[in-house]
């Protein structure tokens, strides 16, 4: 009975290494290919971004991509592939996550003044699109609403099943949040033993080209990621309500969420009202994730932020629509017109 015991320690006790050694490796390697493959843009302070810039010199507008908490610049890959030629583009890391430099200014003007700044130096007098998925869609849409003079040059905010905050704000200290506490804490346990690089939290069925989904699991298998995300969600608890937005909004909203569809749809059509030339569009099929991760629920995604804006309000008679009843994209559209 001992000898088993003692070979049953052994066999967990070597697991265990295994599993510290593999996400110890993975964090290594994708880090060093994250390096090789991305800019580092150097700010006044002498901190650095993760940034990737793809301005073709046939350019004619661009779009400056806002990533949602705890998910890398890299997500929005089938996203980028998906734009015309003459659109480019910029994405980055926000302070603290990849290989950009940890901040400790956390609020909504150090954010607004790292936008403005890779505005300038990346894009200079190109018509800009600001498109945002989760909590990256309040951020550049916020912005463009109190950022003094940010809307000059933007053609079109796009928000990507965006983060409303009054909603985030009421769920505090619900199950909700707490399961959410719980979730971010364990996450970092996970990240730190290397268990995460079995079983990442995001982009489970690794739908991403093969190099992106690499550098994907080695960015969730670093606990600062989720030390960061827990930072950023207490944060957007405090951040002000959206009310006001002096440009064109596209509001796209997944169809397919956990929870009460019908009570998301509801949420998301209150984003839509903040701008008197606004659309809502819901992606079939598509969950939180999945509406940038699945290459044909991205490049529907990339047609709204690469088209024509709207150019009025939305319509008396539209009504949002809920995975229960599931209706074709031409069809939601008319009503929107």
């Amino acid at each position: 009975m001992a000898s088993l015991e003692r070979q049953f320690a052994v066999g967990m006790a070597g697991l265990a290494g295994a599993s510290l050694l593999t996400g110890a490796v993975t964090r290594f390697t994708g880090k060093r290919e994250r390096a090789r493959r991305y800019l580092l843009h150097e700010r006044p302070d002498g901190s650095l971004v993760e940034v990737d810039v793809h301005i073709p010199p046939q350019a004619q507008r661009a779009v400056l991509f806002d990533n949602g908490m705890g998910a890398p610049q890299e997500y929005w890959d089938w996203i980028c592939g998906a734009l015309p030629a003459d659109m480019g583009y910029v994405r980055f890391n926000r302070p603290g996550y990849g290989l950009s430099t940890p901040s400790t200014q956390y609020g909504l003007e150090p954010h607004f003044e790292l936008l403005q700044e890779l505005r300038d130096t990346y894009i200079a007098d190109l018509p800009v699109v600001l498109a945002g998925h989760s909590l990256g869609g309040y951020f550049v849409a916020a912005y463009a609403a109190r950022h003094p003079d940010a809307v000059q040059g933007v053609t079109h905010v796009v928000m990507i099943d965006a983060t409303e905050v009054v909603s985030l704000r009421h769920s505090r200290r619900t199950d909700v949040d707490r399961w959410s506490h719980q979730r971010m804490l364990m996450e970092q346990v996970f990240a730190a033993t290397g268990l995460s690089v079995f079983r990442p939290a995001m982009n489970a069925h690794q739908q991403y080209r093969p190099e992106v989904n690499r550098s994907y699991t080695a960015f969730l298998a670093n606990p600062r990621t989720w030390a960061k995300a827990y930072r950023e969600y207490r944060d957007a608890m405090t951040y002000p309500e959206l009310t006001d937005l002096d440009c064109p909004l596209t509001v796209v909203t997944a169809e397919n969420n956990f929870g009460d569809n019908t009570l998301h749809a509801g949420i998301q059509a209150r984003l839509a009202v903040i701008s008197d030339r606004a659309r809502h569009h819901f992606v079939n099929g598509s969950d939180h994730e999945s509406i940038l991760a699945v290459q044909p629920h991205a490049e529907e995604v990339a047609e709204l932020i690469a088209g024509e804006p709207p150019s009025g309000p939305l319509g008396p008679s539209w009504q949002p629509s809920t995975s229960t009843k599931k209706r074709p994209a031409a069809e939601r559209e008319e009503e929107l017109t």
